[in-house]
């Protein structure tokens, strides 16, 4: 699924995916991950894709890995597309990833954090879905029907560019240097 940049650069697991791909036993080979080693990745130009976080809590890939992975042609899965809807029970968050995305939309504090949870959902994914260079999105669920909510949500578009780019924006002025991907 995913390995350090230190696991990549000895070259091992890059060969075994090429000769699994130059056998036929897959058509595409990608990596998932986010940082440096997701930049790694995309620069050694053996992968067809990529599935990195993207969302409104973490857009360290949007300026790092995506315009590489653009120009090398490669397709971009963005994981994690609305940073596991922790506004809807942040007293029920039980893991650091969770509590970060929560820590982190408390000091972006975006103005539509203020609506109810499903238009915060709706905002987020079209969010990520309009990032430049993000193809697809994994959104998981653990609720029946939310997949044709988040089909719904989706049916007049992506975020316009004015919406996109004031997400942008608050992400630039109130985001922490140290954040990283969230992998």
């Amino acid at each position: 699924h995913s390995c350090s940049e230190d696991i990549l650069r000895q070259g091992d697991v890059i060969d075994v995916l090429k000769r699994a791909k130059e056998k036929g036993k897959t058509r595409f080979i990608g990596y998932s991950g986010d940082s440096s080693a997701a930049l790694y990745a995309v620069q050694s130009g053996a992968f067809d894709s990529l599935q990195t976080s993207v969302s409104i809590a973490d857009q360290e890939a949007i300026e790092l890995t995506l315009p590489e992975a653009a120009r090398q042609g490669i397709g971009v899965v963005a994981k994690r597309p609305v940073a596991n809807a922790v506004w809807f029970a942040p007293e029920n968050i039980n893991n650091e990833r969770h509590q970060e995305n929560w820590n982190r939309l408390q000091k972006l504090d975006y103005d539509f954090l203020q609506k109810d949870g499903e238009a915060v959902l709706k905002t987020a994914l079209r969010f990520t879905l309009a990032v430049p260079g993000v193809h697809s999105a994994i959104v998981g669920t653990a609720r029946e029907g939310r997949w044709q909510q988040n089909a719904a949500y989706l049916q007049n578009g992506v975020l316009g560019q004015a919406e996109y780019e004031a997400i942008r924006a608050v992400w630039k002025e109130r985001a922490e240097p140290d954040w990283r991907g969230l992998g």
